[in-house]
């Protein structure tokens, strides 16, 4: 396997807020580089599954966390997204939410976009905000469409129980503030193979790797909760950026998170002095 073979597109910039931030990232064909990763493995839904037969299971399931216990942790996202046939944007482009969460637009080659909303209100409010986001462009333009939950409050212990092993979003390791796992779960895994016969040296190669999700998490629920980040808070944001290839400049970032928790706030603060109102 070769990694251009998966490339839809590799940029040097991206635009958040309308705002042009440098970035190294490329953009991938997901499905097709699981289908050629999966090969003609027989795959099994985890409630078929007796976990007897196998001497390691290695949780993948994301969310759902399938065979490790369930945990309750927050704050956790929804998120909405649909490929369109549509004009596409000359670069990755990002729109954060006053009402919590952010949008996206992304290239996917071969004339379509990929478009998607999360918010930590639900569903609903992930929809208001990608109707937002895809403007004018008819609907029945669209190629495909999801949506799920996902965890955004850092680690979820335990990493390993038995011979159940968990990787990626299975064990909370998907960025609080960018809600990106793609990277973190790949990366958990190279880790695993690294460590696969030492539980412990896994879970200390995880936490060091990612360790600093939970302080993300902690500032994040803390701003949800109405209060004012802290100076350092506002620092939080810059490893989860370069995880993914941004590489925002110091004014930059502490502009985007200034911004980006003012705007929370103020609409927070508007709301509970609003009339309330029936929701139906």
């Amino acid at each position: 396997m070769t990694a251009d073979k998966y490339f839809l597109g590799k940029y040097d910039h991206v635009v958040v807020n309308g705002r042009r931030l440098k970035a190294d990232l490329a953009i991938i064909d997901k499905p097709a580089f699981i289908r050629d990763l999966t090969g003609s493995v027989l795959l099994h839904e985890p409630d078929t599954m007796n976990l007897g037969d196998f001497d390691r299971v290695i949780d993948a399931t994301g969310y759902k966390r399938a065979f490790l216990p369930a945990v309750e942790l927050f704050p956790v996202v929804y998120a909405v997204q649909i490929r369109l046939k549509a004009k596409t944007p000359q670069a990755p482009t990002a729109v954060l939410s006053p009402h919590g969460g952010y949008s996206w637009l992304f290239p996917a080659g071969s004339g379509e976009v990929h478009v998607g909303s999360l918010s930590p209100f639900g569903y609903d409010a992930a929809r208001q905000a990608l109707k937002c986001v895809t403007g004018g462009i008819a609907q029945d333009n669209a190629v495909c469409s999801c949506r799920g939950e996902i965890r955004c409050h850092g680690q979820a212990h335990p990493f390993v129980q038995g011979r159940i092993w968990g990787i990626g979003e299975a064990i909370g390791l998907v960025d609080p503030v960018t809600a990106a796992g793609i990277i973190p779960a790949m990366t958990s895994a190279k880790l695993l193979v690294e460590n696969w016969d030492s539980e412990d040296d896994y879970s200390k190669a995880v936490l060091k790797k990612y360790g600093y999700m939970m302080k993300e998490a902690a500032a994040l629920n803390h701003l949800m909760a109405g209060n004012l980040l802290s100076s350092s808070d506002i620092f939080l944001p810059k490893q989860a950026l370069e995880t993914i290839g941004l590489q925002p400049n110091l004014f930059e970032l502490m502009g985007l998170a200034i911004q980006g928790a003012r705007d929370f706030l103020d609409n927070l603060a508007s709301k509970d002095k609003s009339p309330s109102r029936k929701e139906t």
